[in-house]
């Protein structure tokens, strides 16, 4: 986790750990839009949160993701939009902007890398969640950046 915006997380030299940590698991689903590169579908992640805070969280996003190249290295790029309910008020969004609350929204972003297995993939994610600009009325959010691997079924 990061103490930082979702933009300033990214921004080499800018990233500010937060003391908390984040190991996940989720599953997902997804399916070719006609006969392009990209594929719609929606994910049920669970993640546990360690150091600063201790809860889990459940973050259930809509998906789009667009199939580059295999022989790339470089296999998708995804964008993910849906809620986000923690089992605590976050401690690191508190530290953040004073107030949280347990139900926000959650974007994602993610690049999806080619491994030596075809059904083997490795992944980088920014997981944010936030009021949505004022869609909930606690004004406050939180960054992690992940990285992980995915297992196609």
């Amino acid at each position: 986790m990061t103490t930082n915006t979702w933009h300033e997380a990214i921004t080499p030299g800018q990233t500010d750990l937060a003391g908390s940590s984040i190991l996940a698991a989720g599953v997902g689903w997804d399916r070719p839009i006609g006969t392009s590169r990209f594929r719609f579908g929606i994910e049920a992640v669970l993640l546990g949160h360690t150091g600063r805070q201790d809860l889990f969280e459940l973050s259930v996003p809509l998906t789009l993701r667009y199939e580059t190249l295999r022989d790339r290295g470089l296999t998708s790029l995804a964008a993910g939009l849906g809620l986000s309910y923690a089992s605590k008020i976050p401690q690191v969004e508190i530290d953040r902007s004073g107030n949280s609350q347990r139900l926000f929204v959650h974007w994602m972003a993610e690049l999806e890398f080619a491994t030596r297995r075809p059904d083997v993939t490795g992944f980088f994610r920014m997981h944010h969640r936030s009021d949505g600009y004022g869609l909930f009325e606690v004004d406050s959010g939180s960054t992690g950046l992940l990285v992980g691997v995915r297992q196609a079924f």
